[in-house]
């Protein structure tokens, strides 16, 4: 099948299945980020690993799990301390040699993508509270949205009139043309967001939204090639048919969904009022 082909195809398998979790939420919702986060943290392990790095695999996914419930148990914040200390004691075991990269290896499995992507659960169950079941779906759809908005703006608009190169070293491909047609059409799917499900958005929340997806997007994305080229591999992985692995795919999400959380409950009056 043409990398083209299966790209479309999996896309139109797996949208209904990502849009079903998203609407049913809490603990589906819960359920798919945590088999997203896990997914890629391995793949990202064992592209570490594939390089000569040393890395605690187990331990690392203990730590990423670990991660992942303080967004659902309360005071887990004591526990994951509690990991990561054991981890550091548990590394000792293999004495001085590679200790410091098998720890900071490790935790930067841990911290990217999981703690990173668990941000978004936070948002949805903080946004089921506020606006109940249609009102989450809404503005988790639109998150999503913007990202995919952004890749397919960038990317139809660098092909078509890109000329100034972005990041060459890392990425050949991206222009600023395409940054700003990404931008755009982010801006013009928060627009849609805003008027037809979500009117609490105010115009601020419009645009802000969208640069974070446009621009912090893409920097996620930038971040995840500048790892690939660092460590010699094409794609992440191979789980979805045309796309690579899920840290290719929700490579974008991964960066912003920090970004997201910090307007929405910080910034702006939508949501931890």
């Amino acid at each position: 099948m043409k990398q083209g082909n299966a790209r479309i195809l999996t896309a139109l398998v797996g949208l209904p299945f990502v849009l079903a979790l998203v609407w049913l939420g809490g603990w589906y919702f819960f359920g798919f980020i945590a088999a997203v986060a896990l997914v890629a943290q391995y793949e990202l392990v064992r592209m570490l690993v594939g390089a000569g790095w040393k890395v605690g695999v187990v331990w690392t996914i203990v730590l990423g799990a670990a991660i992942l419930l303080r967004s659902v148990l309360p005071y887990w914040e004591g526990w994951i301390l509690f990991t990561v200390l054991s981890f550091c004691v548990f590394q000792l075991r293999y004495g001085p040699e590679h200790l410091p990269q098998r720890l900071a290896s490790s935790i930067l499995c841990a911290v990217y993508p999981v703690l990173l992507l668990s941000f978004l659960v936070d948002i949805q169950w903080a946004a089921d509270a506020s606006f109940g079941q249609k009102g989450a779906f809404g503005l988790m759809l639109m998150l999503f949205g913007l990202i995919w908005a952004t890749d397919t703006g960038a990317y139809y608009t660098g092909k078509s009139i890109g000329k100034t190169k972005f990041a060459p070293s890392i990425s050949p491909n991206k222009t600023w043309e395409g940054t700003v047609g990404g931008l755009i059409l982010a801006i013009v799917v928060a627009t849609l967001f805003k008027t037809a499900f979500i009117p609490e958005l105010t115009w601020l929340d419009v645009f802000s939204l969208a640069l974070l997806g446009g621009a912090w997007g893409q920097m996620g994305d930038l971040l995840e090639s500048a790892f690939k080229r660092s460590l010699g591999v094409k794609d992440s992985g191979s789980i979805l048919p045309g796309h690579g692995g899920m840290l290719d795919r929700f490579d974008s999400i991964i960066f912003t969904a920090p970004a997201y959380y910090v307007y929405l409950f910080y910034v702006s009056d939508l949501l931890g009022r």
